[in-house]
């Protein structure tokens, strides 16, 4: 990642990364302002990658990027996503969890 920089208000709705075919959630049907739609849009934002193993409900993100080998780990990052779950992971009568990116430490 480049020089970060914290995004501390929502992107506009001409922003590619969060509005357009490019956000696998928009696409979808689970755009903005769903967490997922957010989450996803802000590291491609960041990375310049579209991480198609990140998908679903977001209490499935972090089992999905250690399967996809991405760096995994419970210390705060500028850039990181931040992973909750709501309940059972895999069980979405009792919740989807929460994703979000941590902008400021």
């Amino acid at each position: 990642m480049a020089k970060f920089e914290k995004r501390l208000s929502a992107p506009s709705k001409s922003n590619k990364y969060y509005y357009s075919h490019s956000n696998i959630f928009y696409t979808s049907g689970y755009g903005m302002p769903n967490c997922t739609a957010y989450a996803w849009g802000r590291v491609y934002e960041l990375t310049g990658k579209r991480y198609t193993a990140l998908h679903g409900n977001a209490e499935d993100w972090w089992p999905a990027a250690k399967k996809a080998g991405m760096k995994t780990g419970s210390t705060p990052k500028l850039g990181a996503i931040c992973c909750w779950r709501a309940g059972v992971v895999g069980n979405d009568n009792d919740g989807a969890g929460h994703v979000a990116v941590v902008e400021e430490i």
